[in-house]
């Protein structure tokens, strides 16, 4: 764990990262007038998150996805109105003029290439219904991989939620350790401050040595810069926790909590813990439902080497004023006709080719979401195990904190008793002072660093509102 001359630099970094995590286009709304405690910025944060809503979003096309396949199932229809040029063609089929050849010696005519009688104007209309029958599984494929994904994506909400969940929790225990770290840097100030002011009298005086003097300037020196750094912290703090709650960075926000305490250790050993994150982690269910949503997939895409049985009706009609309507069976007249039918039919769309580069592709995505699955399940008792270990050793180093904090404290405020008593000289003082500074700042640090862990615990067991 990283120190910086003892005051809390991993904290400010976390810190300086909540910030620009949390970043972004969040609500506005308006700053509590009561200060808040850590729930109530949760659930505002939950509230106000724009990530959340992205994925919620994502979950929306996902349904919209299996609705499409529904729809694929439904009756298809298509339609086509048109209206063109055609040339006239009156005085019936024969060369005597007519329709009728009585005497039985007619001639077809033969000047169906020519444009001697103009031109007219034709519309005509085709359009068909068509219902699927039966897909030889593809619909029924496809259908159970969109609402799998759908189950995958609403399984990203509940993983964004965890970000923001300990999001809030960084920024707010954050700000605390880092007010309280600057209160008790305060309240050394002054102390020290009236020692200063008594030193460089006496220093004045000839009653002690300059060196003295310079010795507890430096330690004030250090002290000023611990002042600073704190409040910088503090201020980023507070900045990142109105951010991610969704308030201007320019509105009052306090909390309610007076100080940084240790949270409560959840309940149960590591197994434990480790048995909950395997059956209540969303990557768990998503890993499930993608893999199932992909051999779906596969069978979906295998299945398009199979033809779709369809049933329907076919119709058109075309009008051509200036052309005669014909009735023979043998005759087609495709400019003045009407027509309807019943069809019953089975339709290909085939590429061998096309079809195996899509088997393999989908294969090879199967593949890619089962080794994902087995990371997960490989990796998720490690994060568990980090989590409580660390959470562990923080508990153990707050407790051998508690008793330094206080020790040093008692050594400083002993030792601003002997330098009044002309017992010890500024250098002594400026390292009991010094001592006091990182044994708070430590302590106050490692609070913050268990709450963390223990809410990491939580998110790597998935306890936390999904």
């Amino acid at each position: 764990m990283k120190k910086r001359n003892g005051i809390i630099e991993r904290t400010g970094a976390l810190l300086v990262a909540t910030a620009i995590v949390a970043a972004g286009p969040l609500r506005a709304e308006t700053a509590p007038s009561e200060p808040i405690t850590l729930e109530q910025a949760t659930e505002m944060a939950l509230h106000a998150d724009p990530r959340i809503e992205e994925q919620r979003a994502n979950v929306a096309r996902a349904q919209a996805l299996i609705e499409r396949v529904k729809g694929e199932g439904g009756p298809r229809v298509s339609s086509n109105l048109f209206m063109a040029l055609a040339p006239k063609a009156e005085d019936g089929i024969f060369t005597n003029g007519t329709n009728t050849c009585p005497d039985g010696g007619c001639t077809l005519r033969d000047d169906g290439n020519e444009l001697d009688e103009g031109f007219t104007v034709t519309t005509g209309l085709t359009a068909s219904i068509i219902q699927p029958l039966y897909t030889f599984g593809k619909l029924e494929n496809y259908g159970n991989a969109a609402r799998l994904n759908r189950d995958v994506k609403a399984s990203e909400v509940a993983l964004a939620r965890g970000e923001t969940w300990l999001t809030v929790r960084r920024a707010y225990w954050g700000y605390l350790a880092a007010r309280d770290t600057r209160r008790m840097l305060e309240g050394v100030k002054r102390q020290v401050d009236k020692a200063r002011k008594d030193m460089r009298a006496d220093a004045e005086a000839g009653e002690v040595p300059m060196s003295q003097l310079y010795a507890l300037e430096s330690g004030v020196g250090q002290l000023d810069r611990y002042l600073a750094e704190a409040g910088s912290v503090e201020s980023i703090a507070i900045d990142g926790l109105k951010t991610i709650v969704g308030v201007s960075i320019h509105s009052s926000l306090e909390v309610a909590d007076p100080r940084i305490e240790p949270i409560e250790f959840p309940q149960g050993d590591l197994q434990e813990l480790a048995d909950r994150a395997l059956s209540k982690r969303p990557e768990m269910a998503m890993a499930e439902h993608g893999q199932a949503a992909m051999r779906n997939y596969v069978a979906a895409r295998k299945s398009e080497r199979y033809p779709n049985l369809y049933a329907g009706v076919v119709a058109g009609a075309t009008y051509t004023p200036g052309r005669d309507r014909l009735n023979n069976p043998y005759i087609n007249e495709p400019l003045n006709q009407a027509y309807a039918a019943p069809v019953l039919g089975l339709q290909w769309d085939f590429n061998p080719g096309v079809m195996r580069a899509n088997v393999s592709d989908a294969e090879a995505q199967l593949q890619g979401v089962v080794a994902k699955a087995q990371l997960a399940r490989q990796g998720i008792p490690f994060q568990v195990a980090e989590a409580y270990h660390t959470a562990h050793g923080l508990d153990r180093q707050i407790e051998a904190l508690s008793g330094s904090k206080e020790n040093t404290r008692k050594w400083m405020v002993s030792t601003f008793m002997d330098y009044q008593a002309g017992l010890v000289g500024g250098e002594e003082l400026s390292q009991a002072v010094k001592a006091n500074t990182e044994a708070q700042a430590d302590y106050f640090r490692a609070i913050n660093d268990y709450n963390m862990s223990v809410a990491q615990l939580a998110i790597a067991t998935g306890d936390y509102p999904q």
